[in-house]
């Protein structure tokens, strides 16, 4: 008795890079190293496959670069040399709002943290980190979120929990008058120690949160909302603030006294 047998190839498994689809359609690595630069090219064509990905070592080069094509994601090197690094990122965020800005380097220099995120970085990352922990966080921008290593995300909310005490003992200390119980009106009108009062107690509520350092799911889930509901608050605070990310947008909320 003959037999068909009929062979089916197995299904190749998907990659990464297919799973996620691309996270970006024009990329620019602005790094002076061309081994660094190198290899975060490599990284980013491996999680976008087909996508442009283009390499700039100067602060002019990344400009005249910036001009002649779009783009929609531009990574940093701090390490260019005059801080030509922070000048990038500045000249990003003023001329190309839409523009995503990562920096980097290769090690954990607080001043540079600093320097990328006062100049509009949404995102750090350590290139002494491996492939597979880069291409990860970088994968978070498809999802709104902010590429930060772990190591300076954890450095950031402890020194904003530090602020964030030191003020209530202040506070403490000049003994000011008790509050007077507010009326409903008074409960929801949005908070007058932001310029023009743009946050409404909801929205500083979801702030305060995220300053230390809860998910939206998390947020969500303490607030009896919907995490859509949340992540529609935290745009709404990125938008009133002006920024474009949580590390942003807790940084913006310290220099108006509003995480007390």
């Amino acid at each position: 008795m003959e037999m068909n047998i009929h062979y089916t190839a197995p299904r190749p498994v998907p990659t990464v890079a297919q799973l996620y689809g691309g996270v970006f359609h024009a990329a620019l690595v602005v790094a002076e190293d061309a081994v660094c630069a190198d290899r975060m090219r490599r990284i980013l064509c491996d999680l976008a496959p087909h996508r442009r990905v283009v390499v700039a070592s100067t602060r002019t080069e990344a400009f005249n670069l910036l001009a002649a094509l779009p783009y929609d994601l531009v990574l940093v090197d701090m390490r260019l040399p005059g801080n030509d690094g922070a000048a990038v990122l500045h000249h990003v965020r003023q001329t190309y709002p839409r523009i995503e800005s990562i920096a980097m380097s290769a090690a954990d220099d607080q001043q540079l943290v600093n320097a990328a995120i006062a100049a509009g970085a949404i995102g750090y990352l350590l290139t002494e980190t491996d492939d597979a922990e880069l291409a990860y966080l970088l994968r978070s921008i498809e999802r709104g979120g902010s590429p930060m290593d772990s190591r300076i995300a954890r450095r950031i909310l402890g020194s904003i929990a530090a602020s964030a005490k030191a003020r209530t003992i202040d506070t403490i200390r000049v003994q000011s008058p008790a509050p007077q119980p507010q009326t409903r009106e008074q409960k929801d009108a949005p908070d007058s120690r932001l310029p023009q009062g743009l946050l409404s107690p909801r929205e500083l509520k979801v702030l305060r949160l995220i300053a230390q350092g809860w998910s939206n799911r998390q947020i969500a889930e303490a607030v009896y909302l919907s995490v859509n509901t949340i992540e529609f608050h935290a745009k709404s605070i990125y938008r009133k603030l002006s920024v474009k990310s949580r590390t942003q947008a807790v940084h913006e909320a310290m220099q108006h006294g509003l995480l007390n």
